[in-house]
């Protein structure tokens, strides 16, 4: 696949760059020692910039958005742009945002729900929004880097059913999600290899070893692979492409978050360095549509019809 991004989308991308240096997108430890930074003030000065808007720009479109939530998951900082700009722009600027989304299972935790404004359930047969409020959730303790949160029992949400196939949807999501986890594992790779570039070992920074440098530019040829199927997914919008584009980032991530807890050592499990934030959010993605297996057996079938 080539990808030349058009004029709009890199003067967009351009401008994205600019605001990922504002100090509220740096890395810092969380006040209360949490696995992750909810940056409510990055995520509103986004927001208020109409950034989670961008595939409403018929010169944007999906693309511009599914390379937006790539450099966004690749930040210290957590923000929610995968759903708000993949999800949300198939409906408007109706669904009040942050978005968290349930795939089928409403009694399973979902990222984001703790400080989500809005519900999206994806269905076998259809689609459901719904505002939700502090009493509708309650908060679940994770190791996953993500604000996690499952519906309170008895809380009574307001489903309303959206006029959407909810296969088109389910092809937007795995989109999304694919460029979340190609994004989550360029951040880390990139912490990485500034480790081993400042690190020294037996007089040598440790990124001067081949064999480091081999498995390391393996690990990035797996996390560019993934966000190429990601655009081309958001491109073309086609079920089998975003299946795929999942589930390669899905396998390649088992090998990748090992190198990269190997080259960093210890330090990269304490919550004195953001590498666990990258690593922990990418293991829950690797599970998300049913996981790997799922994923590519879908874009087998599409591609080639069931055996």
């Amino acid at each position: 696949m080539r990808f030349a991004p058009n004029e709009d989308q890199a003067a967009f991308l351009a401008v994205l760059d600019q605001m990922t240096e504002a100090p509220e997108a740096g890395w810092k430890a969380s006040p209360d020692w949490s696995r992750f930074d909810w940056s409510d003030a990055f995520d509103s000065l986004l927001a208020d910039n109409g950034f989670f808007d961008c595939a409403l720009e018929p010169t944007l479109g999906l693309t511009a958005a599914a390379a937006m939530t790539c450099r966004l998951a690749g930040l210290p900082v957590l923000v929610e742009a995968a759903a708000s700009s993949m999800l949300r722009s198939r409906w408007g600027q109706s669904l009040p945002r942050p978005v968290a989304v349930i795939d089928r299972d409403a009694g399973r935790a979902v990222p984001f729900l703790p400080v989500a404004r809005s519900l999206v359930m994806i269905g076998t047969d259809a689609v459901s929004v719904a505002a939700v409020a502090a009493g509708d959730f309650e908060p679940v303790d994770s190791l996953y880097a993500y604000p996690m949160g499952r519906l309170a029992p008895g809380a009574r949400i307001a489903w309303s059913k959206i006029d959407d196939d909810p296969q088109l949807v389910r092809t937007a999501w795995r989109t999304a999600l694919a460029a979340e986890l190609a994004g989550v594992l360029k951040g880390g790779l990139d912490a990485v290899v500034a480790h081993v570039t400042q690190r020294h070992q037996f007089g040598r920074p440790l990124g001067a070893f081949q064999a480091i440098q081999h498995r390391l530019a393996a690990s990035a040829t797996k996390i560019e692979a993934t966000r190429w199927l990601a655009l081309r997914a958001a491109q073309t919008q086609d079920a089998g492409d975003a299946a795929m584009a999942i589930g390669y980032g899905q396998e390649a991530s088992t090998k990748v978050i090992y190198d990269l807890h190997q080259f960093m050592g210890a330090m990269g499990l304490t919550l004195e360095h953001p590498l666990h934030r990258w690593t922990y959010r990418a293991r829950l993605l690797r599970a998300a549509m049913g996981g790997s297996a799922a994923n590519m057996t879908e874009f087998f079938v599409r591609r080639w019809g069931a055996s």
